[in-house]
C-alpha cells in the first residue's frame, strides 16, 4: 500500500489504530472450544424514542460452523439482527454472545469485529480509490502483521477467488461479481469466527449470484467458518443448513 501512504492516508489510519491493535492482540479467541457462536436471549431493539419496535424479545442460538439464512419481509427486523450480530449497533435489552464475548458487558466492540467477524454487504462498501488488494489489506491493519504479509494474504485470498488478474484494480474497474469477491477476501483477511453476509447476492444477476453464493459454500465447507445470511431470495437461502423466518421483529417457530 506504498501509494496510499505516500500520501498520509494510510500512515493516520494506522495511527488511529494503535491503542485498539494494542487491544486486539489481547483479545482471546475461543471461538473453536464453543457449543454456539451466536447466543441471543430476550433482545430488544427500539429506533426513533421507542415508537419502533424492531426486535421484540428475540432468543436464538446460532451453532458453531453452521450456515443460517434469515428470511423475512422488508423492516421485519433482519438487518438490525445481523448488525447486533455483527456488533454494530446495541440491544436496548437482553444479551448477545458473539463467539464466547457477551456483548452486553464489553465496550470495545471494533476489538471484537476484527478479531472474530467478517462482513460482507449487498453494494461492496469498497474504497473507491484503493485496490483490490488494498481493500482486502484494510482489516488488516489492526493486527501486528507486517507490510509484506498483509500484501501477501491479501493476494493469496484474492487468487482463491479467482481474482489473480486483478489485484492491482480499483472498483469502479471490476464487475459486480469481482467487487463482491474483493468484499469476501475482505471479509476472511483475519480468519473470521463468523461472517455476516447481507443480501451478498442481492445486486447481482442470478448467473453471478449463484457463483458468489457457491463461494459462500466452499468457504463454509472447507474452513468451518460460521455464517448467517439475510436474503430475501427463497433459492438462495436454500444454501443453508436452516432458515430462520423474521416477522415483526420475532423469530418465527
Amino acid at each position: 500500500m506504498n501509494d496510499v501512504k505516500k500520501d498520509g492516508t494510510m500512515d493516520k489510519y494506522v495511527n488511529a489504530k494503535i491503542e485498539e491493535t494494542s487491544r486486539n492482540e489481547t483479545l482471546t479467541k475461543n471461538s473453536k472450544t464453543i457449543e454456539n457462536m451466536v447466543e441471543m436471549d430476550s433482545v430488544c431493539k427500539t429506533y426513533e424514542d421507542g415508537r419502533i419496535m424492531a426486535l421484540d424479545g428475540v432468543d436464538l442460538k446460532v451453532r458453531r460452523g453452521e450456515f443460517v439464512s434469515v428470511m423475512g419481509p422488508s423492516g421485519s427486523g433482519k438487518s438490525t439482527l445481523l448488525n447486533l450480530m455483527g456488533a454494530l449497533d446495541t440491544a436496548d435489552e437482553g444479551r448477545i454472545t458473539v463467539a464466547g464475548h457477551d456483548l452486553t458487558q464489553r465496550e470495545d466492540f471494533s476489538t471484537i469485529r476484527s478479531a472474530e467477524i467478517g462482513f460482507i454487504f449487498q453494494f461492496h462498501n469498497l474504497i473507491p480509490n484503493l485496490t483490490a488488494s488494498e481493500n482486502v489489506q484494510i482489516p488488516m491493519l489492526e493486527t501486528p502483521l507486517s507490510d509484506e504479509k498483509m500484501v501477501q494474504r491479501a493476494e493469496d485470498l484474492l487468487k482463491s477467488l479467482n481474482m489473480e488478474n486483478k489485484l492491482d484494480q480499483i472498483p469502479t474497474k471490476l464487475s459486480g461479481g469481482e467487487r463482491q469477491r474483493v468484499a469476501i477476501a475482505r471479509a476472511l483477511a483475519n480468519h473470521p469466527s463468523l461472517i455476516l453476509a447481507d443480501e451478498p447476492t442481492g445486486s447481482l444477476d442470478s448467473k453471478t449470484g449463484k457463483i458468489i453464493l457457491d463461494i459462500l459454500r466452499d468457504i463454509h465447507r472447507r474452513d468451518g467458518v460460521t455464517i448467517v445470511m439475510v436474503t430475501h431470495d427463497e433459492r438462495v437461502a436454500e444454501a443453508a443448513d436452516r432458515i430462520i423466518q423474521v416477522s415483526a421483529g420475532r423469530i418465527e417457530v
